[in-house]
């Protein structure tokens, strides 16, 4: 998996708008479904779940550097700080593998730039390495 086809489309997808699909219901109620996710998006979380930068112990991982099993700001940003690979590994999975629990999570780390920041910082730490 190469992280660098994906971070300027992530860079992009900040601060954007993701589509969802929405019921009319008989009733008059429009019910909200799931967020409409491109291509590009689903090809990532296919790949990413396959690569080697997915952590199956990603809840081990974050809980021993003190990091709650939330995406938000805060624990992105405690993770960011931390500058560690197997950290920011823990924390893009927790985001991966949340989207079938919690519908809109990939959406929110999108529009957020959780996805693009902590994508960057991995190909940031691995030019180090080289």
């Amino acid at each position: 998996m190469n992280l660098q086809d994906y971070v300027d489309y992530f860079k992009e997808m900040r601060n954007r708008e993701i589509a969802w699909t929405a019921t009319d219901r008989e009733d008059g109620i429009l019910q909200m479904g799931y967020p409409k996710y491109d291509s590009l998006m689903l090809k990532f979380g296919q790949e990413f779940l396959k690569s080697s930068y997915c952590d199956p112990h990603y809840r081990k991982t974050l809980k021993q550097h003190h990091i709650k099993l939330k995406v938000n700001h805060s624990t992105v940003g405690q993770v960011m700080l931390q500058k560690d690979r197997k950290l920011i590994e823990a924390m893009l999975t927790l985001i991966i593998r949340s989207e079938p629990f919690d519908e809109g999570s990939w959406a929110k780390a999108l529009q957020e730039g959780y996805f693009y920041r902590l994508t960057n910082a991995l190909i940031d730490l691995e030019e180090q390495v080289v």
